[in-house]
């Protein structure tokens, strides 16, 4: 009798089984991590197919140095992404900070070059997280709105002309930010490297990053709990400021130019870049990992296509596909993330009968 009475073992076995089963990396969260990594390696394996020039080392030092200003800027928008926002005045940013980072230079040498790029683009991040926490103005309209602010102010400082770096600065230590080689590797993408591996402990290794992950996978759930959606809001923004700023130390420095035509659409390519990465526009989820290989997919795209000649109407056909790509993984992901959904899916779709039907 007693043993008819004890409670089974399947019932105690099955918490732990489900909970082994949540501790397993599940195929979506390796598609977030490693997925859009996958897809670059593929696509490296078949550039020499049609770009057979693609992997000598000169080429690839190119791409390298070209990518940084990208991936830098997409490791801040991974953040403001990931909080459930996103910033669309990026490229307005990039173009006014390279303008006052070359007046800088021409008053002041490289320090003061520094010193206003960092500056400007923390205060164009504050702006935005002003109008977004002060006035309470939606994200999408404030950064909108800054957009064409940015890049008005851009035009007004040159009015006059473009502001340029003059040739004789060619040996000149602000001008080897974006042309130096470090044991063969371009200075920009060390500065890349070393960005986000800072990121990626800020995210996954402080109390900071945790909240931002919190809020932005439930903003109600995360204010009950004591995280403050203004600081988080000015945070994310300012990181996306002086993210801008650290990259156009290596854009400006390769370019040696800057008016307010700067990088036209540059903030559609920065947030492709980071969606087609795995960090969900819902927010609550975002892997550096994956914006960084997303960031080198995009640019080795780029390249294959100068390359062989594709003019830039094309190219921006092709950036808006990869957009669209993008937003689709990113719909499919949310549509599919709870377990069972696909499969149940897949029964919609052949019209299973369920065992009550059948019965």
């Amino acid at each position: 009798m007693s043993t008819d009475t004890q409670t089974p073992k399947p019932a105690r076995s099955a918490p732990a089984s489900r909970a082994d089963r949540a501790g397993r990396p599940t195929l979506g969260k390796l598609w977030d991590t490693w997925g859009i990594t996958a897809i670059l390696a593929l696509l490296l394996a078949a550039t020499p197919l049609v770009a057979p020039d693609f992997l000598e080392f000169s080429n690839l030092q190119s791409v390298l140095r070209e990518s940084a200003y990208l991936g830098i800027v997409a490791a801040g928008m991974t953040f403001a992404i990931a909080s459930g926002a996103f910033d669309l005045s990026v490229g307005g940013q990039l173009a006014l900070v390279s303008v006052v980072t070359l007046i800088g230079y021409s008053a002041g040498g490289t320090a003061l070059a520094v010193a206003a790029a960092v500056a400007t683009g923390l205060a164009c991040g504050l702006v935005n997280a002003g109008l977004i926490t002060g006035l309470r103005v939606p994200p999408f309209v404030a950064t909108l709105g800054t957009l064409f602010v940015f890049r008005g102010v851009a035009y007004i400082l040159t009015q006059d002309g473009p502001k340029t770096l003059p040739y004789d600065q060619i040996g000149s230590p602000f001008v080897k930010i974006g042309g130096l080689n470090v044991a063969g590797i371009p200075l920009p993408f060390v500065i890349m490297l070393v960005v986000y591996g800072a990121a990626w402990l800020l995210l996954r290794r402080t109390a900071t990053g945790r909240r931002i992950l919190s809020y932005g996978s439930s903003p109600a759930a995360a204010r009950f709990c004591g995280i403050s959606e203004t600081r988080i809001r000015i945070f994310v923004f300012a990181l996306v400021g002086v993210s801008v700023g650290i990259a156009a130390l290596t854009y400006i420095t390769r370019v040696w130019t800057a008016d307010g035509s700067a990088q036209d659409g540059f903030e559609l390519k920065v947030i492709a870049a980071v969606v087609l990465g795995g960090t969900s526009l819902k927010g609550g989820k975002g892997t550096l990992i994956g914006t960084f290989s997303a960031v080198l997919l995009v640019s080795v795209l780029n390249d294959m296509l100068v390359s062989q000649g594709v003019p830039s109407a094309y190219q921006r056909i092709v950036l808006g596909c990869v957009l669209i790509v993008a937003l689709t993984i990113d719909g499919l992901r949310t549509r599919f993330a709870a377990p069972g959904s696909f499969r149940r899916a897949l029964s919609v779709l052949v019209q299973r009968p369920s065992p009550v039907d059948g019965a």
